[in-house]
């Protein structure tokens, strides 16, 4: 309780200093090394500071995290809390000035992407797109779709390189 109230004041002040956010939404997938090598460049240019998010998918047939093993979301935590650590030590020196954080939620992606980064006020949200073709993404639906269309925020999509 203490942390958050801790972390509900810096981002108060961060804000009040002019700071910029950016929210760097991650999956396990080859992108997340290229969104985070742009979000890098972004961030140092604009002076900002960075949250890298991950999302434990619960699949939707789940009623609650409860229901769900706590065995998979834990071994899900530690994949992408692994991953934010080798992204951020490789893209962010600690002289940079830059304040960068990590969060690991569970849910929905796309639907926790979006309320996060109101919950923080980001600035601009940064992701990847993964190309899974027009009938993958007619029958699924995409993660950064849902985000550019249902967020506030400005949002950067990274496209892979070739």
């Amino acid at each position: 309780m203490n942390n958050t109230k801790n972390r509900k004041q810096e981002e108060k002040q961060t804000k009040e200093q002019g700071k910029t956010w950016i929210l760097v939404a991650v999956d396990n997938s080859e992108y997340a090394k290229t969104v985070a090598e742009e979000a890098a460049k972004v961030a140092l240019e604009k002076k900002a500071n960075v949250v890298f998010l991950s999302v434990v998918p619960i699949p939707s047939l789940v009623a609650s995290e409860g229901e769900f093993s706590s065995e998979y979301l834990n071994e899900k935590e530690k994949e992408f809390q692994n991953l934010h650590n080798k992204l951020i030590d490789s893209n962010f020196k600690p002289d940079s000035g830059i304040l960068v954080e990590s969060k690991i939620l569970h849910g929905n992606p796309p639907d926790k992407i979006v309320k996060y980064a109101d919950e923080i006020d980001a600035d601009l949200i940064i992701m990847g797109n993964k190309g899974q073709g027009k009938l993958a993404n007619v029958l699924l639906g995409s993660v950064s779709e849902h985000v550019v269309h249902h967020s506030k925020r400005s949002v950067l999509i990274v496209k892979k390189k070739n």
